[in-house]
């Protein structure tokens, strides 16, 4: 994957709202295992907020990112939610996440319609089904295939259809290549 044409887009919005504030948010959505969290880790100094931090239990709580991170930090405020550890399937406390410099919201419903407009970069990583089923089952194990094929996936695809983030994505990654 290659996050060079992410950068300049991030560097050009930065630039630019250096005058209004010292944050730019970034949002990156795709499907599960598409390469988001590789793409956001690849932004120097950027923070990153998953909206896997914001899962309940049954789904993502997209209007608590909404009031508690994307609407704080556009206005200047630092974003303060209690974090969800995916892996422990329990909540992990406080976390705080200043207002400066370059803020990454990535995950499967970054792209929401509800978070949309505030992006200054708004990134689509795409791949292919095969690509995404394979690395979900080499991350989480094969026990965990039928969950992706049979709940996951076919949540991410009517969630795509509904909401249609690639739309809005000022840019189209491919994540199925190596990095």
């Amino acid at each position: 994957m290659d996050p060079r044409p992410v950068l300049d887009l991030i560097d050009a919005a930065h630039a630019s709202t250096r005058h209004e504030g010292d944050v730019t948010l970034v949002g990156i959505g795709g499907h599960g295992a598409a390469g988001k969290t590789t793409l956001a880790r690849m932004i120097p100094a950027a923070q990153i907020v998953s909206t896997d931090e914001f899962w309940d239990g049954k789904e993502f709580e997209i209007g608590r990112i909404a009031r508690e991170v994307v609407v704080p930090l556009s206005k200047g405020e630092p974003a303060r939610f209690s974090s969800y550890d995916w892996a422990a399937g329990e909540r992990r406390g406080l976390r705080t996440v200043e207002p400066t410099g370059v803020v990454v919201v990535e995950g499967v419903c970054a792209l929401h319609r509800m978070l949309r407009d505030a992006y200054a970069v708004r990134v689509w990583v795409d791949a292919s089904y095969d690509v995404r089923l394979a690395r979900a089952v080499a991350r989480d194990g094969e026990e965990a295939r039928l969950t992706w094929t049979e709940l996951w996936m076919p949540s991410e695809e009517r969630y795509v259809e509904r909401d249609d983030p690639v739309a809005c994505a000022h840019l189209v990654v491919d994540g199925g290549t190596a990095v």
